[in-house]
C-alpha cells in the first residue's frame, strides 16, 4: 500500500491517445492515487504544469503539435535548478536511440508500450519516493544552513538516515525488477509448454504414446501456471484485506499424514529422505483453526525444503506446548546467508536469486505463509546456515478466533454419471465462448437439454421462459448484470432451481459471496470435469 504522502501526489498524464489515458487513470485509482490531471493536447502541458503543479509527469513521445522532446524542453526553464522532478516517458518507440535521447534531454525514466501495469505502478512509486527523499533532503539543508553550528550532530545523523533510506529505495527498485522478471518467467515458461505442445498435437500422424506424453506436459504446465496465478491472487487478497479466516475443527494428525503421502514421491525422486515426527496425541490433534491456511503454510514450507535440497533429509515436526501447536520443517539444503535472513519473507527479496540456480515457483510462498500464520494468531521464523540447511518454525494457537465456514457437504463420488444422473434441463450462463464450449463438452456425458445466456439479464429472461430448468451454471463476472445480482433476482421467483456459481477470479471471498447471493454451491475456474460432475451428482441422483 502507498503511504499518505504518495497518495496525495499530483500526477499529470500527457498522451494523445485517450485509450492510454483511461488505462493509466484506472491504474492510479486502483492503487490509491487520488490526484491526477490529463491532457491529449501537448500544447497545454506548460499551463497545466503551472496551475496543477504536478509531482510527476507520465509523458508520451510521439504526439501531434509538440512531441515529448519538445515538451521537455519547454518545461526545463520552469523547473528550479537542482530540483529533482521526475518525468516517466511511456512510448511505443522501442529504439535504443530514442531511449538514450529521452534520458539525455531530461527524462527520468523510460518504458516502452505495451507496458506492464504492475511495472508502471512500481516505477511511479519509486520516482515519487525518490522525489520525496530529495525534497526531504532539500528541506533539511535549508534548516542546516541557518543553524549549522548548533545542529551539527543532528545533521550528521540525518544524513546517515537519508543515505540508508536512499539505499533502501534503490535496493527495493532492483528487487522489484527482479520480482517482475521472475513473474514473467513463471508465466511465460508454462505458457510455452501449453502452446508449443498443443501445436504438436495438431499432427494427425502423431503416435499415441507421444500424444499422451504431450497431454501430460500441457496439464503439468497449466497447473504450474495456475499455481502462479493463485499465489498472485492470494497476495492481492491479503494486501487488500479481503482474506477471510474460516474456523473449523482441524485434525492435525490427518493433515500431517496427507502431506507426507503427497510429498513423499517428490522427495524420493530427488533421493531425499522425508520423515514426520509428530508427538500429538489423538485428543491434542483436534484444534480450532483454518484448515486451508494451516495446510497452505505446511505445504509451502515443505515445497521450499524439497526445492532447495539436493541431497540429505527433510524432517517435519509437530508438538504441543501449553495452548499452542508448534511446527518446524528442517532441511539439509543450500541454506540462507545471515545477511539475507531478515528479508526472506519479503515477496520482492525472494526473487533475488541471481547467485543461485533458478528454481521453479513464484517466490511468494514464504510471504503468504507468514501472512497466514499471523492471521491465525501465530508467528513464523527461521534458523539457517549458508550451505548447511534451514529450519522454518511456526506456531499457532490451539484455538483461533474467526468465522465459522459455511456448511457445504462434499459431493458423493460417482463413476458413471450418465447412468446415475437423470436427464437435466440446464441453463449455461457464460459470456466467454471457450468456457461455454468447455461446459457443453463436459455436460455432454449426461445428455442434458442445454439452454444458453451470455448476460445476467438474458439469464433472468431464460428462467422466466423456462420454469422447468433443473440447473443453472452461473458465471459471476458478466456484462450488463453480474452473476450475483442475476442470482438474487432469479431467487425472487424461483427458489427451487439448483444454482452453481462459477468464477475465474480465484478469491476465496467469491465463493462466500456467491452462496450469500443465493447459489447452492460454487466452483472456481479452471473447471475440472470430475469436480463439476461430482457437484452436480450431489444434487441430482
Amino acid at each position: 500500500m502507498i503511504n499518505s504522502t504518495l497518495k496525495n501526489a499530483n500526477i499529470l498524464i500527457v498522451d494523445d491517445q485517450q485509450q492510454n489515458i483511461d488505462v493509466l487513470t484506472g491504474l492510479l485509482e486502483m492503487t490509491g492515487y487520488n490526484n491526477y490531471a490529463t491532457t491529449t493536447d501537448s500544447r497545454k502541458v506548460v499551463d497545466l504544469f503551472t496551475s496543477f503543479k504536478p509531482n510527476l509527469i507520465l509523458l508520451d513521445l510521439m504526439m501531434p503539435h509538440l512531441n515529448g522532446f519538445q515538451v521537455i524542453e519547454q518545461l526545463k526553464p520552469l523547473i528550479p535548478a537542482g530540483t529533482f522532478f521526475p518525468i516517466l516517458v511511456l512510448t511505443a518507440d522501442i529504439k535504443t536511440e530514442t531511449k538514450q535521447q529521452a534520458l539525455a534531454n531530461g527524462a527520468t525514466d523510460f518504458l516502452t508500450k505495451p507496458f506492464d501495469l504492475i511495472e508502471v505502478e512500481l516505477r511511479i512509486r519509486n520516482l515519487l519516493n525518490t522525489q520525496q527523499l530529495h525534497q526531504q533532503l532539500e528541506n533539511q539543508n535549508l534548516i542546516l544552513d541557518k543553524k549549522v553550528k548548533e545542529r551539527t550532530a543532528i545533521l550528521e545523523q540525518t544524513n546517515i538516515e537519508l543515505t540508508i533510506a536512499k539505499d533502501k529505495a534503490e535496493e527495493s527498485d532492483r528487487l522489484k525488477s527482479a520480482f517482475l522478471t521472475n513473474m514473467s518467467h513463471e508465466i511465460r515458461t508454462p505458457m510455452n509448454g501449453i502452446l508449443s505442445f498443443s501445436d504438436l498435437l495438431k499432427d494427425a500422424e502423431i503416435k499415441i504414446e507421444k500424444k499422451q506424453k504431450f497431454i501430460n506436459i500441457i496439464e503439468k504446465s497449466a497447473r504450474r501456471l495456475l499455481n502462479t496465478i493463485d499465489d498472485i491472487m492470494d497476495m492481492s487478497t491479503i494486501h487488500s484485506g479481503l482474506m477471510v479466516v474460516s474456523i473449523s475443527e482441524v485434525n492435525i494428525n490427518s493433515q500431517m499424514e496427507e502431506l507426507y503421502d503427497s510429498f513423499k514421491p517428490e522427495a524420493e525422486k530427488k533421493g531425499i529422505q522425508l520423515t514426520v515426527n509428530n508427538t500429538l496425541t489423538k485428543d491434542q490433534a483436534f484444534i480450532k483453526s483454518d484448515k486451508i491456511k494451516v495446510n497452505s503454510i505446511l505445504s509451502n514450507l515443505i515445497k521450499n525444503a524439497i526445492k532447495f535440497t539436493d541431497y540429505g533429509a527433510i524432517e517435519i515436526n509437530c508438538s504441543q506446548q501449553n495452548n499452542h501447536i508448534n511446527f518446524f520443517v528442517k532441511d539439509t539444503g543450500i541454506g540462507i546467508p545471515k545477511d539475507r535472513q531478515p528479508f526472506v519473507f519479503d515477496h520482492f527479496v525472494q526473487a533475488d536469486i541471481e547467485d543461485k540456480a533458478v528454481k521453479e515457483g513464484s517466490g511468494l510462498g514464504l510471504t503468504i505463509s507468514k501472512a497466514y500464520t499471523e492471521m491465525l494468531g501465530g508467528k513464523l521464523w527461521l534458523e539457517s546456515e549458508d550451505g548447511e540447511g534451514s529450519t522454518f518454525y511456526f506456531t499457532i494457537p490451539h484455538t483461533t478466533e474467526g468465522k465459522e465456514p459455511l456448511n457445504i457437504e462434499n459431493p458423493t463420488k460417482a463413476t458413471d454419471y450418465a447412468i446415475k444422473i437423470k436427464k437435466l434441463k440446464i441453463l449455461i450462463v457464460e459470456d466467454d465462448t471457450t468456457s461455454e464450449l468447455l461446459l457443453t463438452a463436459i455436460l455432454d456425458e449426461i445428455n442434458p437439454e442445454l439452454l444458453y445466456a451470455e448476460t445476467g439479464v438474458e439469464a433472468i429472461k431464460a428462467c422466466r421462459a423456462n420454469p422447468d430448468i433443473d440447473l443453472i451454471l452461473m458465471d459471476i463476472k458478466m456484462p450488463e448484470m453480474n452473476g450475483y445480482e442475476a442470482t438474487q433476482q432469479i431467487r425472487q421467483f424461483n427458489e427451487n432451481v439448483i444454482l452453481i456459481g462459477q468464477s475465474a477470479n480465484g478469491h476465496s471471498a467469491d465463493g462466500e459471496r456467491a452462496l450469500n447471493s443465493g447459489c447452492n454451491s460454487y466452483i472456481s475456474k479452471p473447471i475440472i470435469k470430475g469436480d463439476l460432475m461430482e457437484l452436480i451428482y450431489q444434487y441430482f441422483t
